[in-house]
């Protein structure tokens, strides 16, 4: 490499005006793309450089010359005149007389020697007497490789579809010299196309908005053909599609329209508009392709791994759900819990609709990320419930059992309007980017439908890849709604649980600090409610039991009392806590004259070693929450099926450690189920107790967390209430 600091023999082996030897030229030199020439000085009787003869040229500068052979001996002044008029010639007399490199640009306009175009050069002297000279083309030719380079790098770094369409209009396009661009895409499974990206030098971004595919304009039929289209001038642009000439001004001189997909799948089409004329010759219209082949590609790439997150997100939202919804056997409840689950996370808003007792839609739960959308729907729905004979929307989906995906919105809401307050009320709705109807069926039975809404363009609307999982949803919500039915008709919320049905006192297990507590709701004056029993399984090993049941007056009570003592007497007989609720499942489905059923939270304490070990199984119940000694608050357990529903219900066995100063809590559904301004205490507002008293005892553990839970709502909680906390000493 040559530096300022090489020495003269290195390059040049000789200082004569006749040529280099070749054995010293660096053969590298040939090789270069850049014009590469080296001149000695010729200087005045002062040592001043007036002037340089030419001693060397490598090939890409003999190419220049009009013979293709080098002006050996020729003084540069008058081999390229140019040079002296540019200023260049001026740099070159500077560096031999300084030694100090110069760099610049011009525009080379002497054609009888180089190509005229944009040049960059840099002067060397790497002798007292000779300059090297680098010249390099800045053409078209090498701008489009520089940006092509630029390009590559840039898309392999975008993640997202949007990152590729930002470096496609903001990046590309003012590369090319287009004032104005647009992408139009549509999404996989879908007929609907959106311009997603509208590039316009003297404009601010637009949002996307729908776009016709069928419509009479260049990007419509490029997009739907994969045909590219060239228009060097407005009248020829004008006269393959006239009804589009409205759409462009004096600034869309030129337009280049060029699709974009991957092998035999056209997804789109994107614009450039010129404010020059120009004919558009075979390399620039095969530069401008590649280009947008290669934003095609990355597109795709993108549109993949944006489907295997959008996968991975539904399955964990999928077991999200099914979590929140065996939190609660409240139909209310699990309505609200579903809906404020699936907003903001899956969709802007979510509807679900049940068959009422004359058979027809009513609205179950409504939730929305924008409050006045919410407020709209909710006005849309009071004055205009749905209907079963209705061509769309919820009532035609729970009439038929289909689904229904809407991509038109605007279209639809007018087809679906019975009157002009219902067309209005409809267009509030507006703006709306599409939404899926999915049916709640049980039994194959239609019970109500579920709606979930995409509510602004810029969301990715809905397609027919979203309806699997949203039916599995519905799905997984009807079920939650049936045990919610069945544990509704079969329950009247009872208050007061009587003290009979509890333990007459707490043991004393060593090293252990026990409480426990019942509080009775205020709805009702039935007998029945929560439990919780502690009794001995052998020397240090303890069952602890905390349930709900449900039922009527005294069927409650004997439900608890079965439950209670089906469970200790099971104790001796099974081996472990799944099979303890499995024996006291088989005791309330062979002893019912109805439908009766509960949840319970069954477990094993060993405090024979250190640490203690607990083993837990859930039948349908809240998961108990452990406090680790450094204030670490952690959920135990998997959910199971509520006792008495099932006769061979899904029970799974956990175990876990406890160590000294942890404190580990079980509770009812009257905790979490507690309404306050906020929404519902749940568990969070638990942690939030069991984190103030880290270091209290479990009495007043329990004090607190029944004082937080009582004062949390305007009014006292109407579900009863058990809670049950040991502190290991």
């Amino acid at each position: 490499m040559i530096t300022p600091d090489s020495r003269p023999g290195d390059i040049l082996g000789t200082s004569q005006p006749t040529g280099l030897p070749a054995d010293v030229l660096p053969a590298v030199f040939e090789l270069l793309p850049d014009a590469v020439t080296v001149s000695v000085a010729v200087r005045d009787v002062d040592g001043h450089a007036v002037d340089m003869r030419l001693v060397y040229m490598n090939a890409a500068a003999r190419a220049g010359q009009p013979d293709r052979t080098a002006p050996l001996g020729g003084l540069c002044s008058e081999l390229w005149p140019q040079m002296v008029e540019n200023g260049t010639f001026a740099a070159c007399m500077r560096v031999l007389d300084t030694g100090r490199c110069e760099q610049g640009a011009f525009t080379w306009t002497q054609t009888s020697t180089y190509r005229a175009a944009d040049y960059e050069y840099q002067a060397l002297r790497v002798e007292p007497d000779h300059l090297l000279w680098v010249l390099r083309d800045n053409s078209e030719r090498v701008v489009r490789a520089e940006l092509t380079a630029e390009v590559t790098a840039a898309l392999a770094a975008a993640d997202t579809v949007d990152d590729v369409l930002t470096i496609l209009t903001t990046r590309i396009m003012p590369a090319v010299g287009a004032v104005v661009g647009a992408a139009v895409l549509s999404e996989p499974g879908s007929d609907c196309y959106t311009v997603r990206h509208l590039h316009d030098s003297d404009r601010a971004t637009e949002l996307p908005a729908p776009f016709a595919v069928d419509a009479p304009y260049p990007m419509a039929h490029t997009a739907r053909t994969g045909q590219a289209l060239f228009f060097a001038d407005p009248a020829e642009r004008a006269l393959a599609f006239p009804q589009a000439a409205h759409f462009f001004s004096e600034r869309h001189q030129s337009t280049a329209v060029l699709p974009l997909g991957v092998g035999d799948r056209l997804f789109g089409a994107v614009s450039f508009h010129f404010p020059v004329r120009h004919s558009f010759a075979p390399s620039e219209r095969t530069f401008l392709g590649a280009l947008a082949g290669q934003c095609a590609q990355a597109m795709d790439r993108a549109r993949l791994l944006r489907e295997f997150a959008d996968k991975q997100a539904q399955l964990q939202a999928l077991s999200d759900v099914s979590r929140v919804l065996a939190t609660s056997l409240d139909p209310e409840t699990t309505f609200a819990n579903l809906a404020a689950t699936a907003v903001p996370r899956l969709a802007d808003g979510c509807l679900i609709h049940l068959l009422d007792d004359t058979g027809q839609p009513a609205l179950a739960a409504l939730a929305h990320r924008d409050p006045a959308q919410e407020q709209a729907l909710r006005a849309l729905l009071h004055e205009h419930p749905p209907r079963l004979d209705a061509e769309g929307g919820i009532g035609a989906v729970v009439r038929t059992g289909r689904y229904e995906l809407v991509t038109d919105v605007a279209h639809t809401l007018d087809r679906l309007a019975r009157s002009a307050d219902h067309h209005a009320a409809l267009r509030a709705l507006i703006p709306a980017a599409s939404w899926l109807a999915v049916p709640l069926k049980l039994a194959g039975s239609v019970i109500g439908a579920m709606v979930l809404i995409q509510a602004t363009p810029a969301q990715t609307p809905f397609t027919e890849r979203d309806i699997p999982f949203a039916q599995e949803l519905a799905h997984r919500a009807a079920q939650a709604v049936d045990n919610a039915r069945r544990f509704t008709e079969q329950r009247r919320v009872a208050h007061t649980l009587q003290e009979s049905l509890l333990p007459a006192g707490l043991p004393q297990l060593p090293g252990v600090d026990l409480a426990a507590c019942y509080h009775p709701g205020e709805r009702g004056s039935l007998v029945g409610g929560d439990f919780y029993d502690i009794a001995p399984v052998g020397p240090g090993n303890w069952a602890l039991t905390i349930g709900d049941v449900c039922g009527k007056g005294p069927e409650a009570a004997a439900l608890t009392g079965l439950v209670r003592h089906t469970a200790r007497a099971a104790l001796h007989a099974q081996s472990s806590p799944a099979s303890v609720l499995k024996a006291v499942n088989r005791a309330i489905i062979a002893d019912r004259p109805t439908q009766r059923f509960c949840t319970v939270a069954h477990a094993f304490l060993d405090l024979t070693g250190t640490p203690a070990r607990l083993c837990l199984t859930l039948g349908g119940h809240p998961y108990p929450l452990l406090r680790r000694a450094d204030g670490t608050i952690t959920a135990l357990g998997t959910a199971g099926t509520l006792l008495g529903v099932l006769d061979e219900p899904r029970l799974h066995t956990t175990e876990h450690e406890l160590h000294p100063g942890d404190l580990l809590l079980l509770y009812t559904d009257g905790a979490t189920e507690c309404r306050g301004p906020d929404g519902m205490f749940g568990e969070d507002g638990i942690r939030r107790s069991l984190t103030r008293t880290r270091h209290a005892s479990a009495a007043a553990t329990i004090d607190a967390l029944k004082s937080d839970v009582i004062g949390y709502g305007p009014t006292p909680p109407n579900d009863d209430l058990a809670i049950l906390a040991l502190r290991l000493s």
